[in-house]
């Protein structure tokens, strides 16, 4: 905000802003248990936990609504500029990219029901590392965006075909408990579109990396975003 401006009106607008980034660390914390929930249910088969998750992604859904109607205020009575303007703005791309990993982690939790009524431990083991891997990213970025840490951003951005890999071996690995045991077929199509969830939050915390990392040096990354061509599955 501009220096000619009274103080009071800037203290205000600094404070909607801390405002604004403090519910969008609760929508991390938030995810971040949502999906760590949704792992730990699908290891365990866990029908009912699975239920209560699925539930929770409303929390989500509401916090981003939240979010979203806090950014339009504060850009209808403020007009921020520069690097408030782009502070602002954003919150409002990161809040719904969480948003997105809320509805795939409900995702993964809705097909929980169905694997297990055919348990398929050896099979599902892959899809804890990949989950733990797309974790450990999420986690890594929330405490870049507190710190405002570009370097950490960085490193999960270009983490992203790290998660594409292990995704891309997962396919290959469920393809062959297909072959192997044809009543394996329809867990393992679950364990498929599982793992499809998981390799979609990895790109969307890799979009969250993109904005951070513009958020404080203005500018996006530089080069192509890591990537590894894996095929991929229709959206569920």
């Amino acid at each position: 905000m501009s220096k000619n401006l009274n103080p009071h009106l800037v203290a205000s607008f600094d404070q909607e802003l801390e405002t604004l980034d403090g519910l969008l660390v609760r929508q991390f914390g938030m995810v971040y248990n949502m999906l760590n929930d949704a792992m730990r249910a699908v290891s365990q088969f866990d029908v009912q936990g699975a239920q209560e998750i699925v539930q929770r992604d409303k929390e989500v859904d509401a916090l981003d609504t939240l979010i979203k109607e806090g950014v339009i205020k504060i850009l209808a009575l403020r007009s921020p500029l520069a690097d408030d303007l782009r502070w602002v703005v954003t919150i409002q791309k990161v809040s719904g990219e969480l948003e997105r990993i809320g509805d795939l982690s409900k995702n993964i939790c809705k097909r929980i029901p169905e694997l297990a009524r055919r348990p398929l431990p050896e099979a599902t083991s892959g899809l804890r590392v990949l989950g733990f891997m797309v974790l450990e990213q999420l986690e890594s970025m929330q405490h870049s965006w507190i710190d405002e840490n570009v370097d950490l951003a960085m490193k999960a951005w270009q983490g992203d075909s790290a998660v594409d890999a292990l995704y891309g071996s997962m396919i290959r690995e469920l393809l062959t408990h297909m072959f192997e045991d044809h009543g394996n077929i329809t867990s393992c199509i679950h364990l498929l579109f599982m793992a499809n969830n998981l390799e979609r939050i990895g790109d969307h915390v890799t979009n969250i990396a993109e904005e951070l990392i513009f958020r404080i040096t203005g500018k996006k990354p530089s080069g192509d975003r890591p990537k590894e061509n894996n095929t991929s599955l229709a959206p569920n």
